[in-house]
């Protein structure tokens, strides 16, 4: 016998004592999804009198499998679907499942503009059933970082509802922790993220989410031992207020900001007086949390300059507190590198280490040099997945935080990256090709739940033939996927060593400003990217030439991937104006960034160039065609905000391609004054004015001086004729 659900199906929790507060977020979610998909009654009563209604009770399985954290399953009884849970991450995450498999809500629904289509009815067979599993990691979530997208949006006027969309994703995907925002920026949106069940995990540059000791005392030198009290007050502050929510504590040592503690001190010279210190204030740290939050999770993120130390066994810590190993920001489980300082020291957990172990793994990474940050990871995905594959079977189980940033341009990748929590595997082509299928094809199968009583919580393979009426939509999404990191440019000999679009905007603007400056010298901030392509560069023109020749190699790939994700989106036209669509907003989207940034990056280098040779006004044009690309960069980006999406890519300011512009505008000023200044006449009279009268000098000018633009557009007019 089965069940039906329709529009008067409702969601029952009478079988409850109490509902959490965080269930009643899920079920109203669950709610707007049953409303999305199958309408809703304006009775108050049951209309039809076959509804199948969710009913919600507490897990009535033996004790040990009661006890086991988010645990629920799903079946059919007494004419409803009923959802059995032991606790409230149980409940929430099983709502979020019976959305997913029975009205085919999916996971990253908000973020891809899933369209829901409505159905009278859906059928659910006797045997339904679905089960949760154990996932490969234990806690896991988003480290909502460099949010200045998120920040500066708001849907449907409300700034807070992003963020709920945000806690929501994560934990749909699985997900039960969360740092939500960057240090004390998060502060604003703990409290939602608290209420929605998530547990709590803090930035390595506040740990404890206490605030910064030279903000709570404004001139007192932050020293240790010698302001143990101070320290240890705003600590305790920290651990009070938080202590009756979820918390995995971060634990740590660091200076005023994201630098190490020594950088204020420099008493501490030697490895192992550092080593001392960061051990002396985690302990206290530990005890701290021990005291007054006993049974909460601790962790210490191995970041920087604390990996080092703690490979070299001068820091020390307890047993059980989580080690939080980190990537260096392109998917490599290596040290970071900072400014021109490339150590890439191993940062994968010891298999042989009998303590606890996490990542801190870059989904989205800033580091004003070649990260993406407005653009997915730029690596084959199946080296990301490989990597992290390896992570777990070296024991790093225990807490994953991924950096998110914005979410929206990293959809795929973070879709990846759940699944390696949840499963410990992925095979990359399914991943690749469900994704495609479920958010650009229409669905991977029908809502219609068919499932055998064995059938655990995710989707069942693929099975989409090849007369599909989407298939050819799905197959270009998949291409456009994996040509997306096949264009990715290499600016090094390891397989991580891929420039996001940071390569792009931040190097020619440091390029374009050492020009300006000492023209006669190389930039000495840019000696990693010489290095790492063994190039002896001597001089200021030494490095152009290299970047240019990088720049010109990605133009062309990017140039063709755009040409061929434009094709696809026109294709999908035909059959899917949403495909279209969401296939505009993605993939071509971040094809087209790549194109006009490599394009204007070269034509920087092109500038420069004539520059050294004393080709005033090539320069000059050159610049203005650079300046040009990077302005189309950021209206491809401004012309993807529709609907609830309006305003979101505004705040653009940490890669900030129109700053990009803004630096070229300067050197177009520069430049002009090199080979028009000081009385700015020549160029008019030599592009504004007739053949004839060029030549013939009474008086310099008889009208105002143009402004840069108006002489970029004559030299335009004048050139590409």
């Amino acid at each position: 016998m089965s069940i039906h659900l329709n529009c008067d199906t409702r969601i029952i929790t009478s079988d409850l004592a109490t509902v959490p507060e965080s269930v009643r977020y899920a079920i109203e979610d669950v709610e707007r999804d049953l409303a999305a998909r199958l309408g809703r009654s304006t009775n108050s009563e049951t209309a039809h009198g076959d509804a199948g209604n969710i009913r919600l009770r507490a897990l009535t399985a033996k004790p040990a499998e009661a006890a086991v954290p988010e645990r629920y399953v799903s079946h059919v009884q007494d004419g409803d679907l009923l959802l059995e849970a032991g606790d409230d991450l149980g409940f929430i995450h099983g709502l979020y499942a019976i959305s997913r498999t029975v009205l085919g809500v999916t996971d990253l629904w908000f973020w891809n503009d899933q369209h829901i289509e409505p159905t009278a009815a859906i059928e659910i067979v006797d045997d339904f059933r679905i089960e949760s599993k154990p996932d490969a990691v234990r806690y896991k979530g988003f480290f909502i970082n460099d949010e200045v997208l998120l920040e500066d949006w708001s849907v449907d006027n409300d700034p807070e509802l992003p963020w709920r969309r945000a806690f929501e994703t994560i934990l749909r995907l699985g997900g039960n922790t969360v740092i939500p925002g960057s240090g004390q920026r998060g502060e604003p949106h703990l409290a939602l993220a608290r209420r929605m069940g998530l547990y709590i995990n803090q930035h390595h540059a506040t740990p404890l989410g206490a605030q910064m000791f030279s903000e709570a005392y404004p001139g007192v030198e932050p020293k240790w031992p010698e302001e143990q009290d101070r320290f240890e007050a705003l600590w305790r502050r920290a651990v009070e207020a938080n202590r009756d929510g979820r918390t995995i504590w971060t634990l740590g040592f660091r200076g005023q900001g994201d630098t190490p503690f020594w950088a204020s001190d420099p008493r501490y010279t030697t490895d192992e007086t550092r080593g001392q210190v960061m051990s002396e204030v985690i302990r206290r740290q530990y005890d701290l949390v021990r005291e007054l939050d006993p049974e909460a999770p601790c962790s210490v993120y191995l970041y920087g300059e604390s990996m080092d130390l703690y490979r070299k066994g001068v820091l020390r810590f307890p047993d059980n507190v989580i080690k939080i190993w980190s990537d260096n920001g392109f998917g490599r489980m290596v040290s970071r590198r900072q400014g021109n300082d490339n150590p890439r020291i191993n940062a994968m957990p010891d298999a042989a280490d009998s303590g606890r172990n996490g990542i801190y793994y870059h989904a989205s990474f800033y580091d004003l040099q070649a990260a993406n940050h407005i653009t997915p990871l730029c690596v084959n995905p199946r080296d990301m997945v490989r990597e992290l594959e390896e992570v777990l079977a070296r024991g790093g189980n225990d807490l994953w935080i991924i950096n998110s940033s914005n979410i929206k341009p990293h959809a795929f990748t973070l879709d990846l990256i759940a699944r390696l929590w949840r499963e410990g595997h992925v095979d990359v082509d399914a991943a690749e090709y469900e994704y495609a299928a479920r958010y650009f094809g229409g669905g991977l199968h029908s809502p219609l739940c068919t499932f055998s009583p064995s059938r655990q919580d995710r989707d069942p393979e693929p099975r989409l033939d090849d007369e599909a009426p989407n298939l050819t939509v799905i197959r270009s999404v998949v291409d456009g996927i994996e040509g997306y990191w096949k264009a990715a440019v290499s600016y090094g000999p390891n397989w991580d060593d891929k420039a996001g679009e940071q390569f792009f905007n931040h190097v020619p603007r440091m390029l374009a400003v050492q020009f300006m400056r000492d023209r006669d010298h190389a930039d000495p901030e840019l000696a990693w990217m010489c290095d790492l392509g063994g190039v002896d560069a001597h001089d200021l023109a030494d490095q152009v030439s290299y970047y240019r020749a990088l720049c010109e190699e990605g133009a062309t790939r990017y140039r063709e991937l755009d040409r061929v994700d434009e094709i696809a989106a026109l294709q999908a036209e035909e059959t899917d104006v949403h495909a279209a669509r969401l296939i505009r907003d993605s993939v071509l989207l971040q094809a087209r960034l790549y194109r006009h940034c490599t394009t204007g990056a070269a034509l920087v280098c092109r500038a420069l160039q004539d520059g050294f040779a004393g080709h005033w006004r090539r320069a000059f044009y050159h610049a203005g065609l650079a300046r040009e690309e990077y302005l189309a960069a950021d209206q491809a980006m401004r012309t993807r905000e529709h609907g609830k999406w309006h305003g979101f890519w505004r705040n653009d300011c940490l890669t900030d391609v129109k700053q990009t512009a803004q630096v070229l505008e300067a050197l177009m000023g520069y430049l002009r004054a090199m080979g028009d200044g000081p009385h700015y006449y020549q160029w008019k009279r030599d592009f504004l004015y007739p053949k004839w009268e060029k030549d013939v000098m009474v008086i310099m000018n008889m009208e105002n001086h143009e402004t840069d633009q108006q002489i970029f557009d004559a030299m335009k007019t004048a050139w590409q004729d």
